[in-house]
């Protein structure tokens, strides 16, 4: 039997497949978001507004003491500490599909909206990240005058987190311009694998440089005349990227809405479709409220470059 088009399924199939896709797609299009701390704590009665203020729970100080022979040891009060998020970032997609059968037909078409949607989410939610940065209070000034100047701010960067009582064993991450990235390519010190843990050269790939993994951004927020770059170096623990679900309101009001809590994103995304009976089309409208804030300004450092 052929192939047919049911509108009754097929058509209602379709905005649940994409927006399955991009939010699968959606860790491939992240940069800064895929390495701070997440918060998504979730119970089916916590639903979110755009503007709500909550109250995350990180670890209070903890302080070490010496044991004296003889004597009790004293407890502490392992009070938790809170940092306040705004949840001030409300990103959509919203699609009107007049020919649906043609995007049913197209696996590819349907990929390829997936994607572009999965990368103006990542970068709508990631800018707020990089909008941080006047919060920051750990500050390095990055050289890119030469060789010798690009080396001495990398061993810079290397002392401010050394100095900050950065975990040796953390995972530190820079997101530079691609201005930054650009200088790095073009020395073989740090792209070539005869320099870097003697591995094989990748075209266009920067390894760990100083105990730092390397990323390029697109995002990188600029200020000023003449331009000043706010690059960002971090560990997981700087910022917390917070997501809550949005409430399901239409449901039962001519169109389906359901909630995706998505562990690998960390997110919790809302997906709403219907049908627009004066364009004709179906529509789908894939959403997700979020706020970032700094968790610890000894656990990131602003790298200013011009």
């Amino acid at each position: 039997m052929p192939d047919t088009f049911t509108p009754t399924t097929d058509a209602k199939a379709i905005p649940t497949v994409v927006a399955q896709e991009t939010i699968k797609q959606l860790p491939a299009a992240m940069g800064i978001a895929r390495f701070v701390s997440k918060d998504t704590d979730w119970t089916s009665n916590d639903f979110a507004n755009y503007g709500d203020t909550l109250q995350i729970t990180k670890p209070g100080s903890i302080v070490a003491k010496k044991k004296t022979p003889g004597t009790p040891i004293t407890y502490q009060n392992a009070t938790a500490d809170k940092v306040s998020v705004t949840l001030d970032t409300h990103t959509y997609v919203a699609l009107l599909h007049e020919d649906i059968t043609k995007l049913l037909r197209k696996p590819d078409l349907q990929l390829a909206y997936a994607q572009r949607m999965a990368i103006v989410i990542a970068e709508s939610i990631e800018s707020s990240i990089f909008a941080l940065h006047p919060s920051i209070t750990n500050t390095v000034t990055w050289d890119r005058t030469s060789a010798t100047t690009v080396e001495s701010s990398f061993l810079k960067l290397r002392s401010k987190f050394s100095r900050l009582k950065v975990a040796p064993g953390e995972r530190k991450d820079v997101f530079f311009d691609t201005s930054i990235i650009d200088d790095l390519l073009a020395n073989t010190k740090y792209s070539s694998g005869d320099f870097v843990l003697n591995l094989p050269t990748e075209e266009g790939v920067l390894r760990r440089i100083y105990g730092f993994n390397i990323h390029e951004s697109q995002l990188v927020p600029t200020t000023g005349s003449p331009v000043a770059y706010h690059n960002l170096a971090l560990t997981k623990w700087g910022v917390v990227l917070v997501s809550r679900p949005m409430p399901l309101d239409g449901n039962g009001k001519g169109v389906s809405q359901y909630i995706i809590n998505d562990p690998a994103t960390g997110l919790a995304f809302r997906m709403t479709e219907g049908y627009d009976k004066d364009n004709m089309g179906t529509t789908m409208n894939l959403d997700v409220l979020t706020g970032a804030a700094l968790a610890d300004v000894n656990q990131i450092v602003e790298v200013e470059s011009f």
